[in-house]
């Protein structure tokens, strides 16, 4: 085509094309190979930093591939690290990547040192499988909806609860289920241009697999350690991160939101991100770690309640929120009020779990919530209905 155009081609080039070969460059073995014009006249293997790890080269070798379905792979990094990968579409999270994840978990605890969850694709994670849900929800498979939650809700516990170092590695969209998996890491080394966010109400229903839960312990841990201390101005500011949707411009960003913690770092280049999260893992091996002690968290009851349902009125009175989103305000505002008690109590995670499980279940029952659902299926854009 190029000599048809007009132009001359390189003498090299024809001579490859002679020889039987028909590409520059060439994939074999989990190595990538250039055809050398000057020397060897044949392919060379491309020598690359060690800074760059390439899981679909990697995954080339049969050998480094532990186990896989459809939805996600486990394979191993070398240095007894693992690295669970996600490849859905969009790495939306269904039932293969949970299985995929407790596979991963075990094959940690019993024979390996360290595991990092990331992967290469375009997003981290846009969040759950949406049309799954909604067809449960369509068809009254409730039951169904309750053990797919439960399910995602105890892989994320057992995540934050590893016995042995877990990473999690977030870049691009990191959302709704895909932020819950980060919200629970142990540790987190995120792309520096990576939009993190709980979005689920522009779906019509609540973070469900512990990122309410996640971001209420983390208001009250941000609050100073006294007595005296109002926990309810800590608490509000993370109800409007996800009454709000609201979703990080940066991983930077990300910490304002208190999506990731001062302590998580970020790697500025996305080529060595499964590297950097592999180093810390072997950081936390070094440094003998040890999984945190199960959280209590501080439920004020009724009176933080009252509190988000005036706050609640104001803004649909002022036309700032539809009804329905107001409805959907009060379900949230009741599992970060801790559930119905009248002086504060101290709670368990699974009680405040078990609060997010029984709202998302009501609301997917909702016609106005898979109103919701199909409209972002549809368009790609939250309803305001």
């Amino acid at each position: 085509r190029i000599e048809k155009e007009g132009f001359k081609v390189a003498d090299w080039v024809k001579d490859m094309v002679k020889s039987g070969k028909k590409k520059f460059y060439e994939q074999k073995d989990g190595k990538i190979y250039f055809y050398d014009v000057v020397g060897l006249k044949d392919y060379v293997e491309m020598k690359t930093k060690p800074e760059i790890i390439n899981l679909a080269l990697l995954k080339e070798n049969k050998s480094k591939i532990i186990k896989q379905n459809a939805g996600a792979s486990l394979i191993d990094l070398g240095d007894g690290v693992l690295c669970l990968e996600f490849h859905t579409k969009m790495n939306a999270i269904g039932e293969d990547i949970l299985v995929m994840a407790n596979y991963s978990l075990d094959e940690l605890e019993k024979n390996y040192e360290a595991l990092v969850i990331g992967n290469q694709g375009q997003h981290f994670s846009a969040g759950a499988n949406l049309m799954m849900i909604l067809m449960l929800a369509q068809d009254g498979e409730w039951d169904e909806i309750d053990r797919a939650v439960r399910m995602f809700q105890k892989m994320n516990m057992r995540i934050k609860y590893s016995p042995k170092p877990v990473v999690v590695a977030p870049h691009g969209m990191t959302l709704g289920g895909g932020c819950e998996i980060v919200l629970h890491a142990p540790r987190v080394r995120a792309y520096a241009e990576s939009y993190i966010g709980l979005v689920e109400i522009g779906a019509g229903v609540i973070p469900a697999g512990g990122g309410t839960k996640e971001m209420l312990l983390r208001a009250i841990q941000r609050a100073p350690k006294r007595d005296d201390i109002d926990l309810t101005p800590f608490i509000r500011e993370a109800f409007e991160t996800i009454a709000f949707a609201k979703v990080s411009t940066s991983a930077l960003e990300a910490k304002k939101l208190g999506y990731l913690r001062e302590y998580d770092t970020i790697s500025m280049n996305k080529d060595y991100l499964i590297y950097d999260a592999k180093k810390i893992a072997l950081s936390m091996v070094e440094e003998g770690y040890k999984p945190p002690l199960p959280a209590e968290i501080v439920a004020l009851g009724k009176q933080l309640y009252a509190n988000f349902l005036v706050g609640i009125y104001l803004m649909r009175e002022a036309n700032y929120i539809t009804e329905y989103e107001a409805h959907i305000g009060k379900k949230l505002a009741y599992i970060m009020s801790g559930g119905d008690f009248t002086s504060p109590q101290i709670v368990s995670e699974q009680h405040i779990l078990d609060l997010e499980r029984e709202a998302f279940l009501s609301l997917c029952g909702e016609k106005k919530t898979q109103e919701r659902m199909q409209y972002i299926l549809k368009y790609g854009k939250p309803l305001r209905n």
